[in-house]
């Protein structure tokens, strides 16, 4: 059994300015993670939860992303409303906001 029962993590990498793939942190990810917690509390957002900054989840095209565990989701997101819909409708009644959602990476070797 898992030590949470949601584990959000919310990519705050940097990279250099001018690196080709960007950042998370360059597209205004680090305001972002307050956001995120306020929203999974109002949306009564089972728990017990955490919600931390990560690094690199490697979608920096996609940026800023958050990854829901346990259940391996990607999700763009840039404001208040998308995060509220997340918390509300995959947290909180379990269907995935697919319109957000970042496709899962090709198989292939680590990056």
């Amino acid at each position: 059994m898992s030590r949470y029962r949601y584990h959000l993590f919310l990519c705050t990498n940097e990279r250099p300015s001018g690196q080709p793939r960007g950042s998370c942190q360059a597209r205004g990810a680090l305001p972002l993670l307050d956001i995120v917690k306020e929203e999974a509390l109002r949306a009564g957002v089972p728990g017990p939860f955490r919600a931390n900054r990560s690094g690199c989840l490697d979608a920096c095209e996609s940026g800023p992303v958050l990854a829901v565990y346990p259940d391996g989701i990607y999700y763009r997101v840039t404001n208040r409303e998308e995060i509220a819909r997340i918390m509300k409708e995959h947290l909180s009644e379990g269907r995935i906001v697919a319109e957000l959602q970042i496709p899962n990476p090709p198989p292939g070797p680590p990056a």
